[in-house]
């Protein structure tokens, strides 16, 4: 069975879109999450914050430069930029079996409003709406003007699979080149959903904070007095091999993916079930898949999400698996610093996994003042901490009872 390795990785979030950048905010605990009133919506919008991606990031795309007059949907921007930050130090003649990434579904509110703004109504508006699976193309025709040969002719894979989409390209990705399949896979995710429609969807889900606090104190993940996700965008790309391959190029290892697992609740459409009972058997099967024991894990980057009912999930379905062992597993929930990127999160996170494993320092999760007696595991409090780490466990879990956890290993 081929060995997985990760040898390159990008991302675009709030808090940074370069890796020195986001790495030293993340292990500094900042916070990307903004006000939105009176910028982007009314000053009696119901929700207050997102955790945006800054405006003048968007454009530093070379395959979109000198085009910052036109139109251009903020996912095929975000993926341009990741797709090249990932391919910069990699030979355009390295072959690339798969590109699997992550899109959200629907129609982008963005360009709706940019037609209707246009006059263009009716049936002649429908063949104008563009589904947010374009940016996998966006993807593709990067790479082909970055002269990576033979790019029309790689599979693409589009999933999408809520909040475990990223994990979900991660894991696909780790059994094609395990099975021999494949050697190379570009994998991760984009979302770009900040706009007012998808703001309401999650406010009238009940998803969402609407508390009165500044907006860097409004994610609070496991803390008593958590009230909901702050919605965030971003994105991220990750290049997987055989280890094999990545030595034969004499590419730098920056990391292992050495175990996947993917359960479905099939339960409700969005709350999870009550008793852990898939969430525990996806962090299992991830950990059996990596042919470890759980106690070998040493830190696990939560879903965390900072609504009452995930929070509390997740700490139980923790409990229940790692039984006392729990009690000494840090955790952490970064999602306290760049908000809920939904399709994008787990890619994003799987980069922040790596980096802590290559530093040894686990990112805090910020704004934990007040502590939940159901939510009472080590979550690293505010302050980013050393810690000897092997195995890391990254969790995943998405609307519809979609769980997907990955395990990494330290090079």
């Amino acid at each position: 069975m081929e060995e997985v390795v990760v040898t390159s990785y990008s991302l675009v979030t709030s808090i940074g879109s370069t890796i020195e950048e986001f790495s030293s905010k993340m292990f500094a605990g900042d916070s990307g999450v903004v006000s939105i009133r009176d910028s982007m919506v009314h000053s009696s919008f119901p929700v207050p914050y997102a955790a945006m991606v800054p405006r003048d990031t968007l454009y530093q795309s070379n395959y979109f430069k000198g085009k910052e007059n036109e139109f251009l949907l903020k996912s095929w921007l975000m993926t341009a930029l990741a797709v090249e930050r990932a391919l910069a130090e990699v030979p355009n003649t390295t072959p690339i079996d798969s590109i699997i990434y992550g899109t959200a579904d629907g129609v982008s509110f963005e360009l709706v409003t940019h037609f209707l703004k246009s006059g263009v109504h009716g049936d002649k508006f429908i063949p104008l709406v563009t589904r947010s699976e374009s940016s996998l193309i966006i993807f593709n025709e990067v790479m082909k003007s970055m002269g990576f040969a033979g790019v029309p002719e790689k599979e693409l894979i589009s999933i999408n699979s809520a909040c475990a989409t990223g994990n979900q390209t991660l894991g696909v990705a780790l059994q094609k080149i395990r099975s021999g399949q494949s050697q190379r896979c570009l994998v991760g995710g984009v979302d770009s959903r900040c706009e007012p429609s998808n703001f309401l969807n999650f406010f009238l889900l009940g998803a969402v904070t609407t508390e009165d606090v500044s907006p860097a104190m409004a994610s609070k993940p496991f803390a008593k007095n958590r009230s909901g996700f702050v919605r965030g965008e971003g994105a991220a790309v990750l290049l997987l091999e055989s280890k094999k391959a990545a030595l034969a190029r004499g590419a730098k290892i920056l990391g292992k993916v050495v175990g996947y697992g993917n359960t479905s609740d099939a339960f409700r459409l969005t709350d999870g079930r009550d008793d852990g009972l898939c969430v525990i058997e996806a962090m299992r099967s991830a950990i059996k898949s990596a042919n470890i024991e759980p106690e070998q894990i040493d830190y696990i980057n939560a879903h965390g999400t900072s609504t009452p009912l995930n929070d509390r999930l997740e700490t139980f379905a923790i409990k229940k698996l790692f039984g006392e062992k729990a009690y000494q597993i840090p955790v952490s929930s970064l999602k306290s610093q760049i908000g809920h990127a939904t399709i994008a999160s787990s890619a994003i996170e799987a980069v922040a996994c790596l980096l802590m494993l290559e530093k040894q320092i686990i990112a805090p999760t910020i704004n934990y003042e007040i502590p939940d007696p159901e939510c009472d595991l080590d979550y690293v409090p505010n302050v980013k901490r050393s810690h000897n780490m092997k195995y890391v466990l990254s969790n995943a879990f998405g609307f519809g009872g979609q769980n997907a956890c990955i395990v990494f290993e330290k090079v």
